[in-house]
């Protein structure tokens, strides 16, 4: 009889042994393996009446904001396949939302590497180019207009769960609005946070927020006072916002449950998908800095005023400018193995979060910085 009884009581007397094991599939290869879906992928042009587009560089303010949205979706057909624009949608909906939000003097394209990944897997991504802060901007991309974006995270929003709500619309019963999550880069990255977290302008909505080298030193506890799970991922490398300013910051004063996941040779400029190869050099210095000259603390200044009372309770003590200290010695990631990184990462939070895995929730905690040598983790579950 001894043999079965400690059958029964060795995982408990030992849980190194029984209750660590990851469900099948919590690898990296895994969440970076293509998802069993095609992708369509369409392009809309949202005008929010309600709302004007201010005047800036000596363009005429306009009375209403346009949000030209990139949206990647779960489609019918073969997968493997290149997203086919326009296909209809996949049966088998609603499916989760997830929103991104592209970083200063970039475009709403630079997510689709992540966006692809997951609506293979069963999510629709959409990606607005904000009207003044986009690369293409009339006039060049203008920071201060980043007020108005978390309130262009909510009309893209209720325009898709209403297109979702509507007989005979091409995304008819595709969008599940209870299962909605935000991402972000750089000043996409604030407001994302903006979104999810501030007192004043969070859309309560939003149930997961995933953040790739945020701006994001002035949030205070005060501002980043809602619960939905965070993560925050930033290379070493950074300078523009380098990770003990930034995402190691907000980290500390947060919260919500949330990962701070280190890169380790990761440069800022090269978590957009608009920057490839397998280069070691440091894009932030030879291409990213050059595109904030003309960012300086009076336009920063100018933005944080700009949010009124949602900015009650911000601290720029700390906050320095961006690239203002030298390159790190030695090699940067490649753009190419940070996309992966950075795309297995999202790929499972928002499917731990969005679709309740626990494959996905056990490769985040255990395996991805057991797997993958550039890869620190930081965790706090409250």
């Amino acid at each position: 009889m001894r043999a079965p009884v400690l059958a029964v009581l060795l995982p408990l007397l030992l849980p190194g042994a029984a209750l660590a094991r990851c469900p099948a599939g919590a690898t990296t290869e895994a969440f970076l393996a293509p998802g069993p879906r095609a992708v369509g992928v369409r392009t809309l042009t949202l005008v929010d009446p309600s709302r004007p587009t201010p005047a800036h560089a000596g363009i005429a303010a306009l009375p209403s904001r346009t949000l030209v949205t990139r949206i990647w979706y779960p489609a019918g057909g073969a997968p493997g396949q290149p997203p086919v624009a326009d296909a209809p949608l996949a049966a088998g909906g609603p499916f989760p939302l997830v929103i991104n939000s592209h970083g200063f003097s970039e475009i709403n394209v630079g997510c689709a590497y992540i966006a692809e990944a997951l609506a293979r897997r069963g999510f629709v991504v959409a990606a607005p180019n904000f009207p003044l802060t986009n690369g293409g901007a009339p006039g060049g991309p203008w920071l201060p207009d980043v007020v108005n974006q978390p309130a262009d995270v909510r009309f893209v929003l209720d325009q898709l769960i209403a297109g979702s709500g509507m007989p005979g619309s091409w995304l008819a019963g595709g969008v599940d609005g209870t299962r909605i999550g935000a991402q972000g880069l750089s000043l996409g990255g604030l407001t994302t946070l903006l979104a999810t977290y501030n007192p004043v302008l969070r859309d309560r909505r939003i149930r997961a927020a995933f953040t790739m080298a945020p701006y994001s030193c002035p949030l205070t506890r005060k501002l980043l006072r809602a619960r939905a799970p965070l993560v925050l991922v930033n290379g070493d490398h950074d300078l523009i916002t380098p990770l003990d300013e930034h995402a190691g910051r907000t980290f500390a004063r947060g919260r919500m449950p949330r990962r701070l996941v280190t890169l380790a040779g990761a440069t800022h400029t090269s978590f957009t998908g608009l920057i490839t190869g397998t280069a070691t050099v440091n894009y932030d210095a030879a291409l990213g800095c050059s595109a904030l000259d003309g960012v300086g603390q009076g336009t920063i200044d100018e933005a944080l005023a700009g949010f009124g009372p949602a900015a009650a309770g911000s601290d720029l003590r700390g906050c320095n400018l961006p690239c203002r200290d030298p390159a790190p010695a030695g090699p940067s990631m490649t753009a190419d193995r940070q996309h992966e990184l950075t795309r297995a990462i999202a790929v499972a939070f928002f499917e731990e979060r969005l679709q309740k895995s626990r494959a996905a929730r056990c490769f985040l905690d255990r395996q991805l910085a057991r797997e993958n040598a550039e890869v620190t983790l930081r965790r706090r579950p409250r």
